[in-house]
């Protein structure tokens, strides 16, 4: 029987595999994993939508996801535009090929993770969201 401190080390490894697997498909589609994120919360938005949600989201340094927008304006994606609630905030438009390329890469990535839990079956991911929920639950409350 695998002892409490083995059990967490083991968790961490398949967190952090988890994490490098989206890392390697956002590569395999020519992004880095941040960029995936912030495309992934782009898709998300109806409308205009704005660098702290992102941050938020995501808990990722506002300069993080300054740069990455920066990067996609300069691809002509994106238009940033000084918001109307808070000048010092800006809203985030989506360009027509941004949203087409924003659509195309959450549609991928969307088939993908679909693939993954069709494989599971339903009652795998059932269980699998409800055990998440149940450690994210738990976790919150430990002190």
């Amino acid at each position: 029987m695998q002892s409490t401190l083995e059990q967490i080390k083991q968790y961490t490894a398949l967190w952090r595999e988890t994490n490098s697997l989206y890392e390697e498909w956002a590569g395999q589609h020519g992004l880095s994993y941040y960029e995936l994120l912030v495309i992934l919360s782009l898709s998300e938005t109806d409308g205009p939508c704005k660098q702290k949600d992102i941050c938020k989201q995501w808990v990722l340094p506002k300069q993080t996801v300054n740069t990455i927008l920066k990067s996609f304006s300069k691809r002509s994606w994106v238009t940033l535009i000084p918001s109307q609630e808070d000048r010092r905030n800006k809203d985030i438009i989506l360009t027509d090929s941004g949203r087409d390329f924003v659509e195309s890469i959450a549609r991928a990535m969307q088939i993908h993770e679909c693939t993954v839990l069709n494989s599971l079956g339903p009652e795998r991911v059932k269980e699998l969201i409800e055990i998440t929920q149940l450690y994210n639950q738990h976790f919150k409350e430990a002190d």
